[in-house]
């Protein structure tokens, strides 16, 4: 199990990107695992919901995956209200695009606190 690349993944965002906001609620267990939905932000109890496969052991491209997600998830709460109720109807390409673009800046930063953390767990 490895909550602790969720709560890495958080710390980075936390740090690098506050004006994103980290919800008072973290669920990993309301998604299917075998579901499409890999993560989702629920506006009105401020919870993110995380699908529970993130909590196996993950590859590198696994954790980049999750670290994406969540910063996707992220910027839907970040948007106002409006948009966060329209974009739960139809496709959000700018989201994908900015999610992609902050995983691909700070994804060397978590990896590397993966690998440090990992091998301080073992």
């Amino acid at each position: 199990m490895t909550q602790l690349d969720i709560d890495l993944a958080l710390d980075l965002v936390r740090e690098s990107l506050p004006q994103l906001g980290i919800p008072r609620r973290m669920c990993t267990r309301k998604l299917s695992p075998a579901g499409r939905v890999f993560g989702q932000y629920r506006w009105h109890s401020d919870t993110l919901r995380l699908n529970p496969r993130y909590l196996a052991r993950l590859s590198d491209d696994d954790a980049l995956d999750l670290l994406d997600t969540l910063i996707h998830e992220l910027l839907h709460k970040a948007s106002p209200l409006w948009m966060q109720l329209r974009d739960s109807f139809r496709p959000h390409p700018d989201i994908w695009r900015k999610a992609g673009a902050l995983t691909t800046k700070l994804g060397p930063a978590y990896l590397a606190r993966r690998q440090v953390a990992h091998s301080v767990a073992a």
